[in-house]
């Protein structure tokens, strides 16, 4: 066996049965459970040279060794293996799924529930905020001279409402004109609404009835707009202190208080919808507070486009084979409910 090759092989022994025992592992436990064809003594000498090249840590003067940040990193990336959970999971998942369509913040707070039970870590999940959802319906009622008053109904029911004074007097009918115009040509947009959006069918108004439109558009995009501040849901945040790395009371408390800091997780989460998939590990994170901990999230999406994220947060020793399958399993899931409830397509 090569040098490198063996050397490797002694690392993922001890990854793999450090994650499951949160024990020091030996040169003598990886001789006698993993079969590897080398003495103990070979295996010390090697796990001495993993050490020196960043890859264990000797936590205390006996020969028990743990994998440190970069020996996980190289595990993820080299070695990790995701796979579909197993069908009866998945079509649990699915039939909790079905009893909130339609139902967002239900179905968003179900999701965080549902991931903490598959992989007992801290569940986050970042709601889509209003801007990215599908327009239902757009209303104008005219109240008096100038002033009208403006709603906007989201297909998932939540209802944004403004009063507006606008350059002119519109009757009623000019109204109805605009509005019917504007549910026409919204179908599919699903972020802030753009004059140009319309070019190809604005004909269909006159011209002081586009002028109107133009003083509605920015409105309709500030309605959906004024609740900016990320929704974020969580569940399980004192599952952390199951786990023995988290039994130093100082670092329980110092994990609670962040999770507790809804600006600084939101940010975390908002950051993370770039990509599809991403692990922090350790001291790869943003958060200093979390640097003791894995942090995995991924995108969940309406109409093929990203509008939210989900998260576990747990120790750096955490199975990420099945952490990550279980993500994917919940994420895909998650895209099906919300483009059924929503009537999109993904």
């Amino acid at each position: 066996m090569q040098s490198n090759e063996r050397k490797f092989d002694i690392l993922y022994s001890i990854i793999k049965d450090y994650i499951r025992t949160a024990e020091p592992v030996g040169s003598r436990t990886i001789e006698k459970k993993y079969n590897l064809g080398i003495s103990s003594a070979t295996i010390r000498n090697e796990m001495a040279d993993l050490e020196e090249m960043g890859y264990l840590i000797q936590p205390h003067t006996s020969s028990g060794r743990i994998p440190s940040d970069k020996a996980y990193r190289m595990y993820v990336d080299q070695f990790m293996k995701v796979f579909d959970l197993d069908d009866h999971v998945t079509e649990d998942v699915r039939k909790q799924f079905k009893l909130y369509l339609g139902e967002l913040n239900e179905a968003i707070q179900k999701s965080a529930e549902i991931l903490t039970k598959l992989t007992n870590y801290t569940s986050l999940i970042m709601a889509p905020s209003v801007s990215v959802l599908n327009i239902k319906d757009i209303r104008l009622i005219h109240i008096e001279n100038e002033r009208v008053l403006l709603i906007v109904i989201t297909k998932q029911g939540i209802v944004k409402n403004a009063e507006l004074k606008l350059s002119g007097k519109a009757t009623p009918a000019q109204l109805d004109k605009i509005t019917n115009f504007l549910n026409v040509c919204i179908k599919g947009i699903e972020d802030e609404l753009l004059m140009s959006d319309f070019s190809e069918q604005i004909d269909a108004l006159d011209r002081f009835e586009q002028k109107i439109l133009s003083e509605i558009v920015p409105a309709i995009n500030y309605v959906l707009n004024q609740d900016k501040n990320a929704k974020i849901y969580a569940n399980g945040i004192t599952q952390i202190l199951n786990y023995p790395e988290f039994q130093d009371m100082h670092k329980a408390k110092q994990f609670l208080e962040t999770l507790h800091k809804q600006d600084l997780i939101a940010a975390l989460l908002q950051n993370a919808m770039t990509d599809s998939f991403n692990i922090k590990i350790g001291t790869e994170n943003e958060i200093e507070e979390l640097c003791d901990c894995s942090i995995l999230t991924a995108t969940y999406k309406l109409n093929g486009r990203p509008v939210g994220t989900i998260g576990i947060v747990g120790p750096t020793r955490m199975d990420y084979d099945y952490c990550v399958s279980a993500m994917n399993a919940l994420t895909k899931e998650l895209t099906n409910h919300l483009s059924n409830a929503m009537g999109g397509k993904d």
